[in-house]
């Protein structure tokens, strides 16, 4: 099934939102009814709760204003014109603005879901959605919206969500198919961030420290090796030799969080890690030959021996 849209709704018009409709206008052409029932065949509305509510709220609707978009302050009845809605509000937000859309809905319209949920939530997101008569279509935003506008990088999942793609990458977006199931691609985007606001953290630590001790400049150089393998095979080959070196890695970390002590930098994000090495030395998995295993086999190691807790949400 294809979809060609003839009014947009957009759901939260914060940096999400008034970037998306700022590349829907400069890539199609997309404004605001120029009068009630005026039939454009690109029309854009937002809705957004905190408008004129106060100075960021008053910012919002001169966003919308300056880009020709309808705004209102809630859920109104406007809602049922729309054929695609696109929702961007906070994550915490995103249930309360589904179940509130849902009703109002236009039967069979497309509702692509852009908050940072986890899997289980985008799952209750689109059992409310679905009640309404909507479409359902779970999209992870995996760039940032302030440096790449509408080409922020997304993934798409969901049963509509190939003719989703089609549509999105012919109005501006930059959308990846990635699979039929729902939810899938909002758990990709939470496990990248356990990697990747994880490195933002470590990167505070080990910035402030290095900035302190009057070598910036050097630790960034010494981090050129990195660059001479492709990112995804690094971090397998992290994980392979994990089993193998935990045990010296543990020690040495115990030395870098005495160091970062000695620089009067907590070494809160150190000291988680010289806690996860040393669960892993505690499991005693090191090989006896000393083999590094595939990628394939560590992990099966470490889910049995070592990560425990309940498995798939249980």
């Amino acid at each position: 099934m294809s979809i060609s849209p003839r009014v947009i709704a957009l759901l939260g018009f914060g940096e999400a939102g008034s970037a998306i409709a700022r590349g829907l206008a400069a890539e199609g052409g997309w404004r605001a009814a120029s009068k009630p029932g005026d039939n454009a065949p690109r029309c854009l509305i937002a809705v957004d709760t905190a408008l004129d509510k106060d100075p960021r709220g008053t910012a919002l609707g001169k966003s919308a204003q300056a880009l020709d978009v309808a705004i209102a302050d809630s859920y109104t009845a406007a809602l049922s014109e729309a054929d695609l809605v696109i929702s961007a509000v906070q994550g915490e937000h995103a249930l309360s603005a589904a179940t509130a859309a849902a009703p109002l809905l236009k039967k069979g319209a497309h509702y692509l879901d852009l908050c940072t949920v986890t899997g289980k939530m985008a799952d209750e997101d689109r059992a409310a959605i679905e009640k309404g008569g909507g479409r359902y279509v779970d999209v992870a935003v995996m760039g940032g919206f302030f440096k790449n506008g509408i080409k922020a990088k997304m993934l798409v999942a969901g049963a509509e969500a190939e003719a989703a793609v089609t549509w999105m990458n012919a109005n501006g977006f930059d959308a990846k198919y990635l699979g039929p199931r729902p939810g899938s691609a909002s758990s990709v985007k939470m496990v990248r961030s356990v990697l990747m606001k994880g490195l933002e953290a470590l990167g505070v630590e080990a910035l402030v420290t290095a900035e302190r001790q009057g070598i910036l400049e050097e630790v960034l150089d010494c981090f050129g090796d990195v660059d001479l393998v492709d990112f995804r095979d690094h971090l397998g080959s992290l994980v392979q030799t994990h089993v193998v070196h935990a045990r010296r890695r543990w020690e040495e970390m115990g030395l870098v969080a005495q160091t970062l002590r000695e620089t009067g930098v907590d070494p809160l994000m150190t000291t988680a890690i010289e806690k996860s090495l040393g669960r892993s030395v505690e499991a005693g998995i090191a090989p006896a030959d000393g083999k590094v295993p595939s990628l394939e086999e560590a992990l099966k190691l470490l889910s049995e021996k070592v990560v425990r807790g309940p498995k798939n949400g249980s």
